[in-house]
């Protein structure tokens, strides 16, 4: 993949769109599609599995940011969330 692919598929796994739906905007060939899925899903190490870890990571960070601050000003929905998100944090050890 060129630079500029990788930049795309970083901007569009931001804004939490599939693999398969990154391929497609990407202009990968359908028969080159299902590898193109598994190396940004599972193959760590790879350009493509960086690039859409670190898309998508941005934006949940952008959305827990805000649920956070939501919770500190009183939401009870953002709590029950941000609770949910401490208990995640604890189990991923």
């Amino acid at each position: 993949m060129t630079d500029e692919q990788i930049q795309q598929l970083q901007e569009y796994a931001s804004a939490l769109l599939t693999p398969s739906e990154i391929a497609i905007l990407l202009d990968i060939p359908p028969n080159e599609r299902s590898a193109f899925c598994v190396r940004c899903r599972t193959q760590t190490g790879t350009a493509e599995y960086e690039a859409f870890q670190r898309g998508r990571l941005a934006t949940k960070l952008a959305l827990r940011r805000n649920v956070i601050k939501l919770a500190k000003a009183g939401s009870p929905i953002a709590e029950q969330l941000a609770e949910k998100f401490l208990q995640e944090q604890n189990i991923d050890r």
